[in-house]
């Protein structure tokens, strides 16, 4: 028995050589796909954020969740997954160090605002806005064909209800970046907040052609279709924001106006 063994360890190799005539060889081994960087791992987290995928959005930043301290794409995101999470109080922290990471960069103090809102820190999310806004504005002035430096402060300055200043800087936003989703987000609900209703649904229409996953795009349209008097559209609206965005906080303000329209 060991012979055979023996024997057919040693002939093995000859098959590798000389094949028999039509045997197919196998493929050669594919390279295994590079891991993410911490920054293309921090903006898949983020767009499932967007869509309120918030377990999903854990998973994808897991691999890097490590390199929060030093990284200030992953430390954004980190700060986003805790606010979604409700988890307020951690989500400030993180961010705060993000703000004294990354001086300069507007991102880290515009989400430090927004979690303290949901928070209900008002005084404190609006100084966090200002700061955001001062720092976008600087970006822009030293990078005029910076997109997202317009965006940023577009999105800060709506925070602080100076709405025709956010639409001029978001408008700019548009110019430079074709239209992108998050800038007609950004402009659907600031006009939103200003009540003018039908603007926000004409932006936040064309936010959702480009991106249907941008669950908050489908709150807001949902309330402004209720104040343009378009019952059946905003059914349509916030039972979709709902099914998406079940555990957002503002899932139960769409809950009762769906329970009101089915009455």
């Amino acid at each position: 028995m060991v012979r055979t063994f023996l024997a057919l360890t040693l002939a093995a190799p000859l098959l590798l050589v000389a094949p028999p005539a039509g045997a197919q060889t196998a493929p050669a081994p594919t390279a295994a796909p590079a891991p993410p960087t911490p920054a293309e791992a921090a903006r898949g987290a983020e767009r499932k954020l967007d869509s309120w995928m918030t377990a999903d959005a854990r998973t994808a930043l897991t691999p890097v969740v490590a390199q929060a301290g030093a990284n200030v794409d992953v430390a954004v995101a980190l700060g986003r997954l805790l606010e979604q999470e409700k988890k307020y109080a951690e989500s400030a922290e993180v961010l705060q160090k993000a703000v004294a990471l990354a001086p300069a960069d507007p991102r880290p103090s515009h989400w430090l605002g927004e979690t303290l809102l949901r928070a209900r820190k008002t005084a404190e999310a609006d100084a966090a806005f200002r700061k955001a806004a001062e720092l976008a504005t600087k970006a822009a002035e030293a990078r005029p064909a910076d997109a997202g430096a317009f965006l940023a402060k577009g999105a800060a300055l709506s925070r602080l209800r100076r709405y025709d200043e956010a639409m001029t800087a978001l408008a700019k936003a548009r110019e430079l970046d074709g239209g992108s989703a998050a800038t007609l987000y950004q402009m659907g609900s600031t006009r939103a907040f200003q009540q003018k209703w039908s603007d926000a649904v004409d932006l936040l229409t064309q936010t959702l052609a480009k991106d249907p996953g941008v669950a908050l795009a489908y709150y807001y349209r949902g309330l402004a279709q209720e104040k343009l008097g378009r019952k059946d559209q905003m059914v349509l609206d916030l039972d979709r924001f709902v099914k998406i965005a079940a555990t957002a906080p503002e899932a139960e303000r769409a809950k009762a106006l769906l329970a009101a329209a089915s009455r």
